[in-house]
């Protein structure tokens, strides 16, 4: 989809990209890294010990897409396999090992632009998971509908298009690429 995206607009937007300066990043092949295997990396390549080992910090983004750029020329990487106690309660454990989960995020140029997974669609394995971090099932029963009946095995994503399109015009804050951006002094536009 990216791929296909930033060829439209290379094709289609050719002289706005130019007059905007665009580092347009050419695609082959995204690599994937897990979530875990990153931070031995950090540890072998910086000497940089991590000290939150269930999500990575500003610096560390950054810090991995350098080190991926350096080793494939790539723009983008995959991180996967999160640990389960960080993702949201609805996301798939690893069959082999879970605590950890079957989701990722896509860095792109020393960011998170995207956060996805596969979602649990069992309805037993839902319960279980959902009663374990303490939630009150009776609260969800219009979600638990659909695993209940026959939910089909799916998974979802978000992707932050300002953080993209920041990351794309080399803006260095968010904030430029956000028509109303929000922060602790405005709420509203």
């Amino acid at each position: 989809m990216i791929k296909e995206t930033l060829a439209f607009l290379k094709e289609n937007y050719a002289e706005d990209l130019s007059v905007l300066h665009v580092d347009i990043p050419i695609i082959t092949e995204i690599p994937a890294i897990k979530f875990m295997d990153a931070k031995d990396l950090f540890l072998k390549t910086y000497g940089r010990e991590s000290t939150d080992f269930e999500d990575f910090d500003p610096e560390e983004e950054k810090l991995l897409c350098e080190i991926i750029k350096k080793q494939t020329g790539n723009d983008f990487v995959f991180v996967t396999h999160y640990k389960s106690s960080k993702r949201p309660f609805y996301a798939k454990e690893c069959m082999d090992n879970p605590e950890y989960t079957e989701s990722f995020n896509l860095l792109f140029r020393g960011m998170e632009i995207t956060t996805g997974g596969q979602r649990i669609h069992d309805y037993n394995e839902q319960v279980t998971k959902m009663l374990s971090r303490g939630m009150n099932i009776e609260q969800f029963s219009s979600y638990l509908m659909a695993h209940k009946y026959g939910l089909p095995p799916h998974g979802g994503l978000g992707i932050g298009l300002e953080r993209f399109t920041a990351k794309l015009l080399g803006f260095q804050n968010v904030r430029n690429a956000t028509l109303f951006p929000r922060d602790i002094n405005r709420l509203e536009p």
